[in-house]
C-alpha cells in the first residue's frame, strides 16, 4: 500500500488573510493553489498517494479539476478532524500517513521521502513550524491531533511511547503566513517561483 500524504485545505475565501496587504484576493487564491499543487506533486514524486482534505466545495472542485483525490473533512472537524480522517483511513488500509500543511513553498520530494521512510520503519516524524506549531506529522498509527498555537509540544507528547524523529529544515518550517514570509521564501533556493507574487 502506498503511503498517504494528506494536505488539509481551508476554503479559498478565508485563506491567507495576513497577506492581504501585499496580495489581493485573486492572487492569494492563486498562491494557495500553486503551493498546494507543488506539495501534491512532491508527494507523487516521493511515491505517495496525495489527497486534499477539505470540507469546502470550491476547494474540492479545484482539486478534482487537477486530478487530485479529495477526502471529505468531517463536518465541524476543522484541522484536527481533517488530520484524523486521513490518518484513520490510511491506518485502516495498512498504510503509513503524513499530514502536511499546504502552505510550505519550499517543501521538496526529499522531505517527504525521508519522513515516509522513517514512518515505514516505525519512527514517527514531526516537523515544527518556526512559531511552535506543527507543519508535518508522519507515522504508522493515528494519534489525538491537537493543532493550534504551540501544537508541536502537544504532538510530541502524543508520541511519547513511540520512537520519534524531529525534522527541522527550511522546507518544513517556512510557511506562508505574512508578507515577510513570502519575501523570505522567494529569496531562498527553490523560491524563485514566488517572485511574481512580490510584484
Amino acid at each position: 500500500m502506498r503511503p498517504l500524504v494528506a494536505v488539509p485545505m481551508k476554503p479559498f475565501s478565508s485563506a491567507k488573510g495576513r497577506l492581504a496587504e501585499v496580495l489581493d484576493a485573486e492572487a492569494r487564491v492563486s498562491l494557495m493553489q500553486e503551493t498546494a499543487g507543488r506539495i501534491v506533486r512532491a508527494a507523487d514524486t516521493a511515491g505517495a498517494l496525495a489527497v486534499v482534505v477539505t470540507g469546502d466545495p470550491q476547494v474540492a472542485s479545484w482539486a478534482h479539476s487537477r486530478g487530485i483525490e479529495v477526502l471529505a473533512e468531517p463536518p465541524g472537524g476543522g484541522l484536527n478532524g481533517a488530520a484524523r480522517a486521513a490518518a484513520d483511513g490510511a491506518a485502516a488500509a495498512g498504510a503509513v500517513w503524513c499530514i502536511v500543511h499546504g502552505d510550505l513553498p519550499l517543501l521538496t520530494p526529499g522531505h517527504l521521502t525521508a519522513a515516509l521512510a522513517a514512518a515505514t520503519s516505525g519512527v514517527a516524524v514531526l516537523a515544527p513550524s518556526r512559531t511552535g506549531g506543527t507543519n508535518l506529522i508522519a507515522a504508522r498509527t493515528p494519534i489525538e491531533f491537537r493543532y493550534g498555537p504551540g501544537s508541536f509540544s502537544r504532538h510530541l507528547a502524543a508520541f511519547a511511547s513511540e520512537r520519534c524523529k524531529v525534522l527541522v529544515s527550511t522546507g518544513t518550517a517556512l510557511d506562508l503566513d505574512t508578507p515577510a514570509d513570502l519575501a523570505a521564501a522567494a529569496a531562498l533556493p527553490g523560491g524563485a517561483w514566488l517572485v511574481p507574487y512580490l510584484t
